[in-house]
């Protein structure tokens, strides 16, 4: 599975190659290019149109759901830690 350290989540070898294997096939990503790092194959991807589509549409949902979630936290009375607004 995957844990989260400091606000970023990690994720073990068997999860991230079963997450780029399902994207790929999806036609999220696709390989870019392979090379060896210290005796060992390393395998990078890119965003595919396609990917970057699909990217686009979820930051915007994403965008629209802390507005929604920020107003309402405001309409409570609720303030950041630290005071900021």
């Amino acid at each position: 599975m995957c844990n989260a350290y400091g606000g970023r989540i990690t994720l073990r070898p068997g999860t991230l190659y079963g997450a780029l294997d399902r994207l790929s096939d999806d036609g999220l990503v696709a390989p870019d290019h392979e090379e060896v790092v210290d005796g060992r194959l390393r395998r990078y991807y890119r965003l595919t149109d396609e990917g970057l589509n699909v990217l686009g549409a979820e930051s915007e949902r994403m965008r629209r759901n802390l507005a929604a979630a920020t107003a309402r936290l405001k309409a409570s009375g609720w303030a950041p830690a630290g005071g900021l607004a």
